[in-house]
């Protein structure tokens, strides 16, 4: 197979931060970060970083709905979507069948787009 998978990589509280489209499946969105990794094909390495920066994101997150769900401070939140920058480029790199990776960070699209 040769790259030619397009993969939206948008982090979001309560769902897989992956998006792509592939034939047996016309939705294309809310992948697991393992989902991913399989059908794209990423070092295990990799996939075990993503989970660490997915899980960091969803430990943010309240449950109890008052808008509060944010990271303890603005520096950590930054670290947060650089790390996720790194990733963004990684996927790129290191998978076979990838031909371009857009990254949303946090879902907040003037922010955060990166495309590798």
């Amino acid at each position: 197979m040769e790259r030619s998978v397009v993969v939206d990589l948008l982090a979001g509280w309560d769902m897989g931060p992956f998006y792509y489209h592939v034939e047996d499946d016309p939705g294309g969105f809310d992948y697991s970060v393992e989902q991913a990794g399989e059908f794209l094909r990423l070092p295990a390495e990799l996939i075990r970083e993503l989970k660490s920066w997915d899980d960091e994101l969803q430990a943010t997150y309240d449950e109890d709905g008052d808008g509060e769900s944010e990271f303890p401070s603005a520096e950590l939140e930054e670290a947060w979507r650089e790390r996720g920058k790194v990733l963004a480029a990684r996927i790129k790199q290191e998978s076979p069948v990838v031909a371009r990776v857009n990254y949303w960070a946090n879902g907040e699209i003037p922010d955060g787009i990166y495309i590798y």
